[in-house]
């Protein structure tokens, strides 16, 4: 039994793997829906731990820059790339945005994680959505990516091993995208390094940059934007000041703190 329902969620796109028992605190969480509205769309949204309850079960999502240069940077009928979807709350965002006539494809590592993700499309009827677990790097193949909810590309034995893919193998398939989103935990720099040939198309960007990262994957804050060329411009949020909206530059870009940028090619 366990083979065939492994064999039917790697049709799905997703792996099946080993996970300990549950904590006392995960037995104690009930999951609920939650009705969310802000920038001018609703959907619904499943809370599906205490993660999820932390980060998602509030009341301020209006209130913060990045949701609003979201919006503003989305056109109805975009194709846009996902890369990090966490829990799905971004991808019903961008969903909700794009419209009908859109796509949104997210691409998730953590199996939970993209099974939440996928939660939310059917709790939605998001038609214009799909999600793939896999991570996003350089080159195809297999990494392993760490445990915990906000998951990352780990050289460590006690993470999982996951299907590798790049942004242009995903454009080649499911693409042409015109808009790239990536929260990678510090792995910008190889995901970009992926996607030389949609880059050279020059797609709207939603990058957030994990600066204080940056060095555990052998990169900087200059090398990640380099990727990018000189010919970008737009906004910035910074994450101590998530109200705030800072004209980018990279000299602007602090090297101890994440930074989302809101990028489009001149």
């Amino acid at each position: 039994m366990k083979k065939i329902i492994k064999q039917g969620l790697s049709h799905l796109g997703f792996e099946l793997h080993r996970k300990g028992l549950p904590t006392a605190s995960s037995l104690n969480f009930q999951p609920f829906i939650q009705n969310v509205s802000f920038v001018g769309v609703e959907f619904s949204f499943w809370v599906g731990d205490s993660t999820g309850n932390e980060w998602y079960a509030t009341n301020v999502h209006e209130s913060l820059s990045e949701n609003t240069e979201t919006a503003r940077l989305i056109r109805r009928g975009d194709r846009i790339l996902e890369i990090g979807a966490h829990h799905g709350f971004t991808a019903m965002l961008l969903s909700k945005l794009v419209g009908k006539e859109g796509f949104v494809l997210a691409v998730e590592p953590s199996p939970f994680n993209a099974m939440m993700a996928s939660a939310q499309i059917g709790l939605n009827a998001a038609t214009n959505c799909r999600v793939i677990q896999a991570a996003a790097s350089d080159m195809q193949g297999r990494t392993r990516v760490s445990l915990e909810s906000n998951s990352m590309v780990t050289a460590s034995e006690t993470g999982i091993e996951v299907t590798a893919v790049t942004i242009d193998e995903l454009d080649s398939t499911f693409g042409p995208f015109d808009v790239l989103k990536i929260d990678v935990e510090g792995f910008e720099r190889q995901v970009l390094a992926g996607a030389s040939t949609v880059l050279a198309r020059g797609p709207r960007i939603m990058l957030e940059l994990h600066t204080p990262l940056l060095s555990r994957f052998g990169s900087t804050a200059k090398s990640v934007l380099g990727l990018l060329g000189s010919s970008y411009n737009g906004t910035f949020v910074p994450r101590n000041a998530r109200d705030r909206v800072c004209v980018f530059s990279p000299e602007k870009i602090p090297n101890d703190e994440i930074v989302n940028l809101f990028l489009t090619h001149t």
